[in-house]
């Protein structure tokens, strides 16, 4: 009799930690709900994803990263490809907002959305990595995986530092960090939630798509050379790999949507999704497809809670989970 009751507290007990997600979004749905502007945004998403990964052989947006590394051309070209994405869906969004009391075609709104898309665009397209080769060294091994920790760790140059310069140089965001204030945060659910995905990430990992992009840590026999364990070598570069998330957490949950929700309350997730997609457009279409739906509910989470850790650790549990699977099968 004792070990099914404590059984019993044990699935009580966690449950109630976990069900804070759902009530997280049915106060999320119930608050005005619009079907339109999300079936808008739906189909304009599953447009652009057919345009880039389906309509030719070549993937689009690879192409144009590809022909223009090093170049100010690409840190301009994808400001205009997420501003399109961003100035897109909350057009829509504006169609169904436009007798509430904060309309999403806000000026503010728009203004300070395209500032934080240029901090997006100059870290997705490594820009700032060209300055940093007199750091790798003379050994080409060596050189390659200190600059693949270095282009995990550009984020604090070019997200994280103009973010705070934005947030100190303007009153509009006080007092919330970008959700970095605890907030009475419930962290704890997180981590079930991590493991009711353990089976998706254990499926995904079989796919010859997804080890062709995972793990994200190439060998470069750095390790030999510095003689030290692979898993060293592998290990730091994880670390810096976690720390990236950081920045995409601060930036889409923390910036989108706890930041500009000041101006357009809700209404500003709809657009948060649709940039988060666009920055996946160089993964697996799969990935691409997913980030839609993760970063729906990450950003309700944090809309909700008014902080960005619960989905920092969530992105965390993925993204390493998804490393080591592929370890594991390769």
């Amino acid at each position: 009799m004792r070990l099914p009751k404590l059984f019993h507290k044990f699935i009580y007990s966690n449950f109630s930690r976990v069900k804070i997600f759902f009530k997280y979004i049915i106060q999320y749905f119930q608050a005005d709900f619009k079907v339109i502007p999300h079936v808008l945004v739906g189909l304009f998403l599953s447009v652009c994803i057919y345009i880039n990964y389906f309509m030719t052989d070549v993937r689009i947006y690879d192409q144009v990263v590809r022909n223009n590394q090093k170049s100010f051309l690409l840190v301009l070209f994808l400001f205009a490809f997420y501003a399109i994405a961003f100035i897109v869906s909350s057009s829509i969004v504006s169609l169904k907002s436009g007798a509430e009391k904060k309309p999403i075609f806000n000026l503010k709104f728009i203004f300070f959305g395209l500032i934080g898309l240029f901090f997006l665009s100059l870290d997705s397209s490594y820009y700032v990595m060209q300055f940093t080769q007199k750091l790798y060294g003379e050994n080409p091994y060596v050189g390659r995986w200190i600059r693949s920790c270095l282009s995990n760790l550009s984020s604090s140059l070019t997200v994280i530092l103009p973010l705070f310069i934005l947030y100190y140089s303007v009153r509009h965001f006080k007092p919330e960090r970008f959700g970095l204030r605890l907030n009475g945060a419930h962290i704890r659910p997180y981590f079930w939630l991590i493991l009711f995905m353990i089976p998706l990430i254990y499926g995904a990992s079989f796919q010859p798509d997804f080890l062709n992009t995972y793990p994200t840590y190439t060998d470069y026999h750095e390790y030999t050379v510095l003689g030290i364990d692979q898993w060293i070598t592998a290990g730091i570069y994880e670390l810096c790999y976690g720390f990236d998330f950081l920045s995409v957490e601060l930036f889409f949950r923390g910036f989108m949507v706890i930041a500009l929700s000041r101006f357009v309350g809700k209404d500003a997730l709809l657009p948060m999704i649709t940039v988060y997609c666009f920055l996946h457009f160089g993964k697996p279409v799969g990935e691409a497809i997913s980030s839609i739906f993760g970063g729906y509910i990450l950003g309700i989470f944090a809309y909700s809670s008014r902080n960005i850790y619960g989905g920092l650790i969530a992105h965390l549990g993925v993204a390493w989970g998804m490393d080591w699977l592929a370890y594991l099968n390769k």
